[in-house]
């Protein structure tokens, strides 16, 4: 959620030089009483939550009821005043579109949630009332004085927050920030028979910005415009005028369309100068070029003496955004070296110089050399990009007498080039100049951390408007630097090397990633001899804050050159990536199939048909999705450009370079764990490689002691990603490998080294998101990869296979009596759970698979349609699976599955039948703990740890897991809770017999009155009492603990499991996430959520240490770090000290006798 509760500021410079004059046909304006043809309802609103207006010409279910739509701002016209005005429409009818934090009612849970995404089958679901954040207080049911959401009030929602200026729950943040479009307006934008008119450049761009202005209301815009004092032969244009302040569109609109209306195309293009403008008037500096401009200064935008600017930062937090649109090349533009040093410091004054060799034109443009016809254009460097860098790196406001300037204000600066193409019968000299004003507006956004549109006609200028404002709106954080997110971290057992996987959210598709390498140390205090884990850097040094979790600033990991702390683009393994890299692709075809396992023609990546060289004429433009596309970069094709991206160069000089050299980048491991293989051992040291999946296509091997890339290879069916990839122009992320590695590693002679006869490493990599295949490779030469074969879901035998969430197990059972590896796994995830609101059947991944871990072929499945038909198995199960081995003889004897319905199934496999394994295996549905509402809708998608327990009400196998919605974290709706299952079936079972449980058969721990220092503090009660709760915890079939908020009985707050459990030696430790709870103290941090673990004794869920405070509290522990926190995971090292680590946080285990894996022991109590 936004940690300003502010508008975010949005300034836009706007062209109105002469070229602006030029005209265009456009269609003409939107009439709502108009009938168009097209697709969409008519009585339909549809909503987008990154601007793009919606195509009905392709099946759209986002959408609902006009009558459903209870918004009177985006109805009915108000005044800036906030007047209503029932005879004008509001912005819907009027423009077609309105933008708002929405929020939708749903009758049957009596809960406002986000709009929900409805299907075809989930009609009912239209009609439920949507309201809007600027009604807030405002308006209600006309028969009442109620309002339907208001801040601080109860309205719908049933509670009341504590504080009553802070919005409720559902109001928080950018979540609930969408674009509707009426159903008849994008009619109305695909009707080919509209009647076109005759618009300016200018005219066009001013209809743009009303139609945005009118469409939003959680924005404050402000408009400049280049100085007109002067004509194109005086050489006297002085920079750019701020004409309305930035302010409250809601409030201004009347001023701000006065302003609008006077513009005329009579300026030059002075684009440095004006921008160098805009950054003096967002740091409340001086009025500098526009002191006798031409439109004049708004003296709104001035302080009362007149000489200085009034900075539109009015939050510490707020989020400042630059927003440059021209038409063509700077003129008459000239940041003098005089005037650099008055905007600060901290910018390197003579880093650019653009001061015109010529009178006015090409020479304003930075240094551009068109290849093609050997042309320089520019002899100087335009400091627009320049400015842009500094304002996204810096401080632009820093008034020590305004709090509002309090920490680091930075702004983003995203450019639009607008009919940015060379007129009929230009000259050379005009279309390479076209060319080096498109590269000069790039490369400004690139620098000024925003993106750069190009628009050709009005309809394409107000979508990019559109997309611009709503990744302003959809910024969680302020742009301070993202938060860093870590994944996971794997590690050899014997070791005491960490790594971690990290990745850094963007507003574009392709996100950065990293690998990187620190280690587990210890202190010991001198006094009362307690041993401390810590994290440790390079130089042996703490890498890790324990008041923040965070990478602390002055660490460097150990493969870094230099200090890289928490940025997850510096250092690591990334930064070690070289310009000549071993990057494989598989180009050829695969063998016939019928079973859903595709086996390729000839799997030797190394084979130059292979290379992802442009020399490799196997990888075509089909392959790559590159056919017809348009050449980007001088002297190369589109296909050759992107080979030499994918390749790992600088194709497009994103880092300043030469296109040749090195791109220290890679993508974002963001659900992937690594793979740790140990090869050997080379002179002492473990001879280690880490294979990592990320989600731009590719699968890494990394050698650990040096950092260096030892090969990537990407998948054929992902090449068609790389195109957008490079550009990286899109909203909507990009998955490609998203799944963990798993390794294979037969070592037959158990030796430590893979060199022996027979002895092999396969790899085996998931896509999740990415899509439904599961790829094997051949690594036990990790310099010559091979690909196996590649198991295709929908296809053959794994028809229900759905995205590959699910991580193999690579497990030995016994096959009619012969020993055979197998791949364990499950049926992956279906993305209709992406939208269910209630509990609703999937129509994949509802399976349990056993395949040959040597071919992939299929040998067993449980489903409706598998070897062992579930009928129960309605829900998709992107959970991995949870093997046991029960008697210790190595093979698996039984298997545990969770799916996404809130059910668990248990199936049990008969080692000693001599039969094949299709008649081996019996089992079913164990428990079910999900409802019909949506409140009940608990899904897991993680699978239960398991041990073996003995109490004193008899052996049992103890189920941990926990529920909760991973698809959506900032659920509130569902109660989720933590649940431990009893499964008294503790032998080898041939012949599944066990009526499913349901929640009732639980018994509810919540209130913990069974805990507590002898039962004699907090809420327990007399001892009497602890003992009848003890007796009703050993009656039951286990127990459940409710993720309500611990403060407020009975209210929840949308905490949830999201990773694994894990059980050690009787202690419980489950992960929790609950959204919308800020855990950093830097204000305008991001609000991340807050990650608990629970520590619990799997008996009964009493605290697992010694208690004597208010025991419900007492039981778990708040990290210090914010999102969503992986799984606890134990480490012991060699003489180390037994360790617990949850993401960045380590502590010593304290469990007595040390950490030993799960369900091979007993707990007796």
């Amino acid at each position: 959620a936004a940690v300003s509760s502010t508008n975010p500021n949005i300034l836009f410079i706007v062209d109105n030089s002469g070229s602006m004059s030029a005209t265009s046909l456009v269609r003409e304006d939107y009439d709502e009483s108009g009938e168009y043809a097209g697709g969409c309802q008519r009585d339909g609103i549809y909503f987008v939550d990154n601007g793009d207006a919606p195509d009905c010409n392709v099946v759209n279910e986002d959408w609902f009821y006009r009558s459903a739509l209870v918004c009177d701002h985006a109805l009915v016209a108000y005044s800036d005043a906030g007047v209503r005005d029932s005879a004008q429409p509001g912005p819907l009818g009027l423009i077609g579109s309105y933008s708002d934090q929405l929020a939708q009612f749903n009758p049957e849970t009596h809960a406002w949630t986000e709009v929900q995404i409805r299907s075809a089958a989930v009609e009912t679901g239209r009609d439920f009332m949507v309201e809007c954040l600027s009604d807030s207080g405002i308006h209600g049911a006309s028969t009442s004085g109620g309002k339907y959401i208001e801040n601080g009030g109860a309205g719908f929602t049933g509670t009341v927050p504590a504080e009553l200026d802070v919005p409720h729950a559902v109001w928080s943040g950018g979540a609930g920030n969408l674009q509707l479009f009426d159903g008849n307006y994008l009619n109305y934008l695909n009707d080919n028979t509209v009647a076109e008119v005759e618009k300016t450049r200018l005219e066009q761009v001013k209809r743009a910005v009303e139609i945005l202005v009118r469409g939003n209301t959680q924005v404050d815009i402000g408009l400049m415009v280049f100085d007109t004092t002067s004509s194109p032969t005086t050489d006297a244009w002085t920079g750019g005028s701020v004409i309305h302040p930035v302010l409250d569109v809601a409030t201004s609109r009347s001023d701000f369309f006065s302003a609008l209306e006077e513009l005329q195309p009579r300026a030059g293009t002075q684009l440095s100068e004006t921008y160098y403008e805009a950054l003096m008037y967002y740091g409340g500096k001086a009025v500098t070029f526009a002191e006798h401009n031409d439109p004049a200064v708004d003296e709104a935008a001035m302080e009362h003496d007149g000489d200085l600017y009034s900075s539109p930062i009015t939050g510490e937090c707020d989020r400042n955004v630059i927003v440059v649109l021209s038409d063509g090349s700077p003129t008459a533009d000239d940041v003098s070296v005089e005037r650099q040093k008055l905007l600060s410091s901290s910018f390197d004054a003579g880093s650019c110089s653009t001061a015109p060799t010529g009178s006015f034109g090409d020479d304003n443009l930075d240094v551009f050399l068109d290849t093609t016809d050997n042309l320089r254009v520019s002899t100087v460097d335009n400091c627009l990009d320049e400015l842009a860098g500094w304002a996204y790196n810096n401080d632009v406001a820093v008034i020590s007498t305004n709090s509002a300037h309090d920490g680091v204000q930075k702004i983003i600066t995203h450019t639009i080039g607008f009919e940015l193409e060379p007129q009929e019968g230009a000259s050379e000299e005009e279309i390479a100049a076209i060319k080096g004003a498109e590269k000069l507006l790039k490369d400004t956004a690139k620098r000024g951390g925003g993106k750069d549109y190009m628009a050709a006609v009005q309809s394409e200028l107000i979508d990019v408007f559109n997309k611009i404002t709503a990744d302003t709106l959809e910024i969680n954080s302020t742009f301070s630097s993202p938060a860093v997110s870590v994944n996971a971290f794997n590690r050899s057992t014997h070791l005491d090397d960490l790594y971690f996987t990290l990745f850094e959210p963007a507003m574009t598709n392709r996100w950065n990633g990293n690998l990187k390498k620190y280690r587990l140390d210890f202190e010991t205090d001198a006094v009362t001899k307690k041993v401390t884990p810590f994290i440790a850097d390079k130089l042996g040094n703490k890498a890790v804050d324990p008041d923040t979790g965070l990478f602390v600033e002055e660490s460097i990991s150990f493969w870094s050159a230099e200090i890289d702390g928490e940025e997850v683009i510096e250092g690591g393994a990334a930064s070690v990536l070289t310009a000549t890299r071993n990057v494989y692709t598989f180009t050829g075809t695969y063998a016939a199939n019928t079973n859903g396992v595709y086996q390729p023609s000839d799997g030797t990546l190394i084979a130059q048909s292979n290379a992802v060289d442009p020399t490799n004429a196997s990888l075509t433009d089909a392959l790559l999705g590159t056919t017809l596309q348009a050449d980007i970069v001088e002297g190369s094709t589109y296909r050759e450009t992107v080979i030499d991206w994918a390749s790992g160069l600088d194709a497009l000089g994103e880092f300043g370079g030469e296109a040749t050299d090195q791109r220290p980048q890679m993508g974002d491991p963001l659900h992937a764990e690594p793979a740790l293989v140990q090869y050997g051992e080379t002179a002492g040291a473990a001879d280690l490689v880490a294979y990592v999946a990320t989600n731009d296509g590719y699968l890494h091997a990394f050698d650990v002691n040096t950092g260096l890339e030892i090969f990537s290879f990407i998948p054929q069916e992902l090449l068609t990603n790389l195109p957008e990839l490079m550009e990286n122009n899109r909203a909507d992320k990009t998955y490609g490998l998203d799944g963990s590695v798993v390794a294979w590693v037969n070592d037959v002679n158990k030796d430590g080294t893979i060199s022996g006869a027979g002895e092999h490493v396969y790899l085996y990599i998931g896509m999740r998101r990415g899509g439904n295949n599961i790829y094997s490779l051949d690594v036990t030469n990790r310099n010559e990869p091979k690909l196996r074969w590649v198991i295709k879901g929908g296809s053959g035998d794994y028809t229900e296979l759905g995205q590959t969430w699910s991580s193999v197990n690579v497990e030995k059972i016994k096959d009619g009596g012969a020993e055979k590896t197998v791949l364990i796994f499950g049926g992956g995830y279906d993305t209709a759970q992406d939208g269910a609101a209630v509990r609703t059947p999937d129509s994949a991944g509802r399976a349990v698979y056993i395949a040959d871990a040597e071919t992939g072929v299929h040998l067993w499945s449980a489903g409706k349609d598998g070897v062992l038909a579930t009928e129960d198995m309605e829900y998709s199960i992107p959970a991995r699976i949870k093997p046991l081995d029960i008697n210790g003889d190595g093979f698996i004897d039984r298997l545990y599955a969770a799916d996404t319905g809130g059910q668990v199934f248990r199936y049990d496999i008969d080692n000693t039948n001599a039969e094949l394994l299709r008649n081996s295996i019996t089992g079913g549905k164990i428990i079910d703990i999900a409802g019909a509402d949506a409140i009940d809708n608990r899904r897991f998608y993680y699978p239960p740890d398991v041990a073996l327990v003995d109490a004193p009400d008899g052996k049992y196998h103890a189920l941990l897991l926990s529920s909760g919605y991973r698809a959506h974290p900032l659920n509130d709706v569902i109660h989720d809770r933590i649940y431990m299952i009893k499964d008294r079936s503790t032998g080898l079972a041939k012949n599944y017999d066990m009526a499913a449980l349901t929640e009732a058969d639980l018994h509810n721990v919540t209130a913990n009155l069974a805990g507590g220092d002898s039962g004699a503090q907090g809420n327990t009660g007399a001892d009497a009492s602890r003992r009848a709760e003890l007796a009703k915890i050993a009656d039951a079939e286990g127990w459940y603990i409710d993720l309500e908020d611990e403060d407020n009985p009975g209210s929840w707050i949308g905490e949830k499991g999201l990773a694994e459990a894990l059980i050690i030696e009787g202690v419980a430790m489950v992960s929790t996430y609950t959204p919308n709870i800020k855990t950093t103290t830097d204000i305008c941090g991001p609000n991340e959520g807050l990650g608990k673990v629970f520590f619990l004794d799997i008996l009964d869920a009493t605290p697992a240490f010694p208690s004597n405070v208010d025991v419900r509290q007492d039981r778990q522990i708040k990290l210090v770090r914010g999102g969503i926190p992986p799984s606890p995971g134990g480490i012991i090292t060699k003489g180390g000290e037994p360790t617990i680590c949850v993401g960045t946080e380590c502590q010593a285990a304290d469990l007595g006798m040390g950490v030993r894996k799960t369900y091979w022991y007993e707990v007796e109590k």
